[in-house]
């Protein structure tokens, strides 16, 4: 709407002001940022995010402009009806989608969202990612480019119980604060080759196996990386590469091609090609990788 060579009025009611004319010629519907919020607070029906999963008000820009959405993310859910609910239970939001692919999405509306789950687990949550999964597409990608003769069978998610997620989260804090690096910074995605005494390829077909305790695949999938295990004094080793790792996959009899690699979130204040760390809480399963 442009200006006329005629006086507009605000349109709040009771305000005799003349609207808001830009230098472009574009007149707003209100005086000023006052009429235009005192619009918006007092029209809650109105100024509510029209993503009906959120309570939020819609976004107001610092010229009083109302829009839609409370933001980019609720545009962006609602706009793409046909995406699923996060992953986490009794969260009602959609989950976060690809901004140049609607095709590609997150399981779970947030990070946030992801990691408040994992809060409240007492046992490891597995879940197989199907391939416009971001999570598979981003595991995929990096795995490929350096074991590239590898065939992938399945990617599993794995959400390690809640005492081995907040004990690694609080050595990732306290070693950022010890050492002055950011969380992001010592934190490193590293990859674990290990033994598996049954069909890794059970897993894609139940995700809930029940196996040896001392098979290497099971014994990380309940409980994680333990150095009780480990046949280095102790110590246990990470490559930034699965070709590295593929070299410690081991496998049963009955399908001797199947082998698995986790992808593990591994705390140090070097980035180098080989970690070596001493402690459980230093390391975080995160992906189970299976492939022949």
């Amino acid at each position: 709407m442009y200006a006329s060579s005629s006086r507009q009025i605000c349109s709040r009611t009771g305000c005799n002001k003349s609207v808001y004319i830009e230098a472009s010629g574009f007149a707003h519907p209100y005086c000023g940022k006052t009429c235009a919020f005192y619009i918006i607070k007092n029209l809650p029906s109105i100024s509510r995010c029209q993503n009906p999963t959120c309570s939020r008000q819609k976004f107001v820009d610092s010229r009083g402009i109302q829009y839609n959405y409370c933001g980019k993310s609720c545009a962006r859910q609602h706009s793409n009806p046909k995406a699923l609910f996060c992953s986490r239970p009794n969260c009602n939001k959609r989950v976060y989608t690809d901004p140049n692919d609607k095709n590609k999405f997150y399981s779970y509306c947030t990070s946030t969202c992801y990691w408040l789950e994992c809060s409240t687990l007492t046992y490891t949550k597995l879940s197989l990612l199907i391939k416009e999964d971001l999570d598979y597409i981003q595991a995929y990608k990096r795995f490929i480019s350096m074991l590239p003769n590898a065939k992938i069978k399945g990617i599993i998610r794995l959400q390690m119980p809640k005492k081995l997620v907040e004990a690694h989260q609080m050595h990732k804090k306290q070693m950022a604060n010890q050492s002055g690096l950011s969380l992001n910074v010592i934190t490193h995605n590293m990859y674990h080759g290990t033994k598996s005494l049954c069909d890794p390829l059970q897993y894609i077909q139940t995700l809930s196996p029940r196996c040896s305790n001392s098979c290497g695949l099971c014994g990380i999938v309940s409980s994680g990386n333990d150095t009780a295990y480990s046949r280095n004094s102790g110590q246990m080793w990470f490559a930034n590469s699965p070709s590295i790792s593929f070299g410690y996959c081991g496998n049963y009899s009955g399908n001797s091609s199947t082998k698995v690699i986790f992808m593990v979130d591994v705390l140090s204040k070097n980035a180098n090609s080989i970690l070596i760390v001493s402690k459980n809480s230093a390391t975080l399963p995160r992906f189970l990788i299976i492939f022949q």
